[in-house]
């Protein structure tokens, strides 16, 4: 995130204080909670499909007529911008410029040869992103402290706890996909398989629900029903599966077919991560605070890679580490009064001080050594990549954004949601139009709000990300390439620390 003049930021806040006086909000909810209208298909301005299983959609409330103020929004005009995709046929990735070099996401994704959806991720500032990155597993960034991060991990599949499922639910001659089995928060487009291994006694209610036994559907809920798993295998249904298996009839055949259980699927997760790095050599251990950070704290150790565009700065004491074989270094220098300098090809610089420094001295010229760039995790995520976030505007279903606390100023906004049947959800929220207004980017919606449409999709987790300028989603069709979503592409870029990713399955 930038630093605008003061001059520029007061005459924009004045300008918002005047326009604030004479709009109110529809109404709010005991936690000051801002009301937003739906999504709904006639406010539908533009729509897209990606690729197989990936849209883009955006939704238009306008600036004349008090469109906009009458429905809860800017009174500037708010314009919602929504990526689809599910992790059955879609990957999700980070991407950035050399650290710590900050670029616009248009030329961020132009390099991209697979990737169709791009979306701003992380605060940052010169030393930057203000969070941790994982990429391969591995830290490729890290702050010296705790930092919250989303992305997408490998986890072991629990048939207790669910998973996604490609079973088939065959009703008569009918067959209808199983998107899932025993799942704490299904989707809201699903149809989900209890059985008696289902953690709880009771199963989440759908809005409708079927019970089969014995090759037959024995009752039937058209309003949905928390049944028990010990009344035979349950099957809720959500959203567009509701209207076809709502004519079933009670004694109708029946069977489930839940395929082969997967060992591992990935999903999206929000947890906070911490540096556990080490460089080991046969007379002293390292541990390392941070990954490719611009600056080393007083009793810490801050390891470059050849990915830090700058030249490191010299700490008490620096260690040049060099490659001697694919996965094998060694200490080529040791600095015992600090180095500034450039990170070798294929090598690492390791800067301490302090404590840290002290350690540093152990380390001997020619001595072999092996990095680790590992991190702990609150929640025991298990990332394949991951980047910064803001706070969680939903978390297991439930809506944990305390509106009271925080602005409720309109903004442009920038978000991600996902649940547990994969479905991911780049969320943006702007003006619509290009304003040209310097960069302070007016208009757009409050946070609770993006909570709120984030949830009316689907989602059972979100998270906030950077915003204001940095609010920026690009998009990638077969027909026009890469084009901007949230505004036009004639409005300012902010150049960026980073951005996640999506990209069709291969």
């Amino acid at each position: 995130m930038n630093k605008t003049p003061k001059r520029t930021i007061s005459v924009v806040l004045a300008s918002l204080a005047v326009l604030s006086l004479s709009y109110q909000t529809a109404s709010a909810n005991s936690n000051d909670c801002r009301t937003y209208p739906n999504l709904t298909a006639g406010r539908i301005v533009d729509s897209k499909t990606l690729a197989p299983g990936i849209t883009a959609q955006s939704w238009q409330w306008y600036p004349n007529r008090n469109d906009a103020a009458n429905a809860g929004l800017s009174p500037l005009g708010t314009k919602v911008s929504v990526v689809t995709a599910n992790l059955r046929n879609a990957d999700f990735g980070i991407t950035h410029p050399p650290i710590p070099k900050t670029q616009d996401l248009r030329a961020m994704s132009v390099v991209l040869p697979d990737a169709v959806a791009t979306i701003n991720s992380d605060y940052f500032d010169q030393n930057g992103p203000w969070n941790s990155m994982v990429e391969g597993g591995l830290l490729s960034y890290s702050i010296p402290e705790l930092s919250g991060v989303v992305g997408v991990e490998k986890v072991l599949v629990n048939r207790a706890t669910g998973y996604r499922a490609q079973g088939v639910l065959t009703l008569g001659t009918a067959k209808y996909p199983i998107t899932g089995v025993n799942q704490l928060n299904p989707g809201a487009d699903s149809i989900v398989a209890y059985k008696t291994n289902y953690i709880d006694s009771s199963t989440p209610t759908g809005s409708l629900t079927l019970v089969v036994q014995s090759g037959k559907v024995i009752k039937i809920y058209p309003k949905g029903f928390n049944a028990p798993t010990s009344a035979g295998v349950i099957i809720q249904v959500r959203g567009s599966w509701v209207s076809d298996l709502s004519k079933i009839l009670v004694k109708s055949k029946a069977s489930v077919n839940l395929g082969i259980t997967p060992k591992y699927e990935t999903r999206l997760a929000a947890d906070s991560i911490i540096s556990t790095g080490t460089v080991t050599g046969k007379n002293a251990v390292l541990s390392i605070s941070a990954v490719n950070f611009g600056q080393t704290g007083s009793n810490a150790a801050t390891l470059y890679s050849d990915s830090y565009s700058n030249w490191t700065q010299g700490g008490q004491v620096t260690l040049r580490i060099l490659p001697s074989s694919a996965s094998r270094y060694y200490i080529a220098n040791v600095y015992t009064n600090g180095f500034n300098t450039p990170v070798d090809p294929g090598g690492y610089i390791v800067q301490a001080r302090g404590t840290a420094a002290a350690t540093a001295k152990l380390f001997r010229v020619g001595d072999r050594v092996t990095i680790t760039k590992s991190y702990r995790a609150e929640d025991n995520s298990n990332f394949i990549s991951a980047s910064g976030r803001g706070p969680r505007l939903v978390q297991n279903g439930k809506f944990v954004w305390v509106c009271a606390l925080h602005s409720l100023d309109f903004r442009p906004r920038s978000a991600i949601g996902w649940n547990q049947d994969g479905q991911v959800w780049f969320m943006t929220s702007s003006r619509g139009m290009d304003a040209d207004d310097m960069g302070m980017r007016q208009g757009g919606s409050s946070s609770d709000q993006m909570g709120h449409w984030l949830m009316s999709l689907g989602a059972t987790d979100a998270v906030l990300l950077d915003g204001g300028g940095s609010t920026t989603m690009q998009v990638k069709d077969q027909y026009s390439g890469w084009q901007r979503f949230d505004l036009p592409d004639s409005a300012w870029y902010r150049a960026l620390a980073n951005a996640f990713v999506i990209s069709p399955k291969k």
